[in-house]
C-alpha cells in the first residue's frame, strides 16, 4: 500500500483505470446485460470514475498518515 501511495497521482491514474475500465465493461456486458455498444461507455465512464476516487482516496490516506507522524 506505501508503494501505491508513493506513486504520483498521474501514474496511479494510467494503472487503475484500464483495470476498472475492463472490469466494468465485464460487469455491464455480463450480469447487467447492457448492448456492446453500451458496455464500452459505461466501462470507460465507470472506470475513469472509479479511478479518479481511487486517486483521492490513497491521496487522502497518504496526507493523514503525513499528519500522524508529526
Amino acid at each position: 500500500m506505501l508503494w501505491w501511495e508513493s506513486l504520483e497521482t498521474w501514474k496511479q491514474l494510467a494503472l487503475s483505470f484500464p483495470v476498472f475500465a475492463v472490469l466494468t465493461f465485464l460487469l455491464n456486458i455480463g450480469p447487467f446485460y447492457q448492448p456492446i455498444g453500451r458496455s464500452v461507455f459505461y466501462g470507460l465512464f465507470e472506470g475513469g470514475v472509479l479511478a479518479g476516487l481511487l486517486a483521492v482516496a490513497a491521496r487522502n490516506e497518504s496526507e493523514g498518515r503525513k499528519k500522524d507522524r508529526r
